[in-house]
């Protein structure tokens, strides 16, 4: 009996280990099981357990043929007793064909584990060249030339000449203006207008004769000092006419004695007034201000002209002012120029867009390219024309193919071309096969996430060619994956298949007109 409950208890406790410890259950799922070739497909693995400690996907999953276009995060989601993780990815294919898409590796609780298989069709796309109806080329329409809004690049050049000359202007007139303000006035000239504004008709008082006389002296003073360099200020009445009588003996000043005489007359007066307290009235002091601005100018007509050896000096100091003037008005006119240069770049700006003006200023590789006078040749034994920025280089090739090429994927602008011997013209082109060669092609540069669309095209003096065209991501080698456009042209013309291609960035305006302009270009040359 003992023995009996021991194993009862044994059987119990064993149980419910194993109960607790609910083996993991996978269940992967799709949300179609069959595709067109490109077109994408929701992978999802569903794992379901009572307790999960770890979980842990393969680094880098693989599903090939398919390709996996996006991968998420894993979610949880919590139910009673049951806790699921679920894992999404987004893939698609660009084979034909039936092919299941196998679990990745998933160890949980470090113990391995795959999720079940799936099958997925992937259809080709059908060309329909039956029910389609088909027509001639037209022929070639003449267009006139567009002439609308020619006008408008001459109407903005005259505007900007017309703010130029403007602005040239009003600076002339504003430096002439202020060249006559910042002119120094001559002494006689600060000497007579200084007489004329002393006022002489308010004089009342013996203090108002005083100011009046002493101001009248000191005009008169100044100007002696200033222009014939007489040391006056400081010398009394008979000191300042002796000075000037031995100048006059000297010949140094040719006054004639009456106006030494008139002089000696005001000064005289002027002392009476300062020093003995006289008023002369008011029609003296009129009379003597008229005197002294005659003696002024008698005195001026008095200086003898200045040697050639003065003339010299006073040259050279007018040409160092002349320097002077000169930078000022080079730094005036520089000042000028660059602010209309400013101004037609904002309004270059304003009308062309900063990207036209910034890449003609400062220069832009592919618009340069695309500006250059490009080359027109002939490549390969099955001749194909076509003009390209730069010579398309000769590619060494082990069979008889012929590969020529100018750039490389990293540039903005990349520029294939391949020669094969070609079949008979009336054979049928297979558009997928072309289309799974080029995506091979693609994918050998560094493609991914490829995407094609194609179309029948005309050229002139050839047969109808395939056209297929489309974007792929493309990693760059600082880690940055950035979208490209590509063109592919198929065509089979003098007895051979011609292939070209052309990949460009995406967001380069330059590089698209650049793949314009060779694809119209394409001609075959008939021997």
């Amino acid at each position: 009996m003992d023995r009996l409950k021991f194993f009862i208890v044994f059987f119990i406790c064993v149980s419910g280990v194993i109960f607790s410890q609910q083996k993991p259950v996978l269940n992967s799922s799709v949300d179609t099981t069959s595709i067109k070739i490109g077109e994408q497909i929701n992978y999802e693995i569903k794992i379901i357990s009572d307790t999960i400690s770890s979980i842990e996907f393969e680094y880098n999953q693989s599903f090939k043929p398919f390709e996996i276009i996006e991968e998420f995060e894993v979610d949880t989601l919590k139910k009673t007793g049951e806790i699921n993780f679920i894992k999404k990815f987004l893939i698609t294919s660009f084979e034909p064909g039936s092919f299941p898409i196998r679990s990745p590796k998933i160890i949980i609780n470090d113990v391995l584990y795959y999720s079940d298989s799936i099958l997925i069709d992937v259809l080709n796309v059908k060309v329909d060249t039956v029910s389609k109806n088909f027509f001639d080329i037209k022929n070639i329409t003449e267009l006139e030339k567009n002439n609308e809004g020619w006008w408008k690049k001459y109407l903005f050049g005259l505007f900007l000449f017309s703010l130029i000359f403007l602005g040239y202007k009003i600076y002339q007139r504003v430096l002439t203006a202020k060249l006559k303000k910042e002119r120094v006035p001559l002494a006689i000239e600060k000497a007579i207008k200084a007489l004329k504004l002393l006022e002489s008709k308010e004089l009342k008082q013996q203090k108002d004769y005083k100011d009046y006389y002493s101001k009248l002296t000191e005009i008169v003073k100044n100007y002696l000092e200033e222009d014939i360099s007489l040391d006056a200020l400081e010398s009394t009445t008979d000191e300042l006419i002796s000075k000037l009588v031995l100048l006059k003996d000297a010949g140094k000043l040719s006054l004639n004695k009456e106006t030494i005489k008139n002089f000696k007359t005001v000064l005289k007066t002027a002392d009476l007034v300062k020093f003995a307290k006289s008023s002369p009235g008011n029609e003296v002091a009129y009379t003597d201000k008229k005197l002294l601005e005659t003696v002024l100018l008698e005195t001026k007509e008095a200086i003898p002209k200045p040697t050639e050896e003065e003339l010299l000096k006073n040259k050279e100091y007018l040409e160092k002012l002349k320097k002077v003037k000169r930078k000022k008005l080079i730094k005036k006119i520089s000042i000028i120029v660059f602010s209309f240069m400013l101004l037609a770049f904002i309004s270059s700006v304003s009308v062309y867009g900063w990207k036209n003006v910034s890449d003609t200023v400062f220069g832009n590789p592919s618009k340069t390219l695309l500006n250059k006078t490009w080359i027109e040749s002939s490549y390969g034994a099955y001749p194909i024309t076509l003009s390209t920025p730069e010579v398309l280089n000769r590619l060494k090739s082990e069979n008889s193919n012929q590969r020529f090429e100018s750039g490389s994927i990293t540039n903005p602008i990349y520029i294939s071309l391949e020669i094969k011997p070609g079949e008979d013209k009336t054979e049928q082109q297979d558009i997928q096969l072309v289309i799974d060669e080029l995506i091979v092609e693609l994918k050998n540069l560094g493609a991914r996430n490829i995407l094609t669309k194609q179309q029948e095209i005309f050229i002139e003096k050839g047969s109808p060619a395939f056209k297929i065209f489309g974007s792929f991501d493309y990693l760059e080698l600082d880690g940055k994956e950035n979208r490209r456009e590509y063109v592919s042209l198929k065509f089979q013309e003098n007895n051979g298949k011609q292939l070209v291609l052309v990949v460009f960035e995406r967001d380069n305006e330059y590089a698209k007109q650049m793949a314009d302009n060779i694809e119209k270009s394409i001609i075959f040359k008939k021997e």
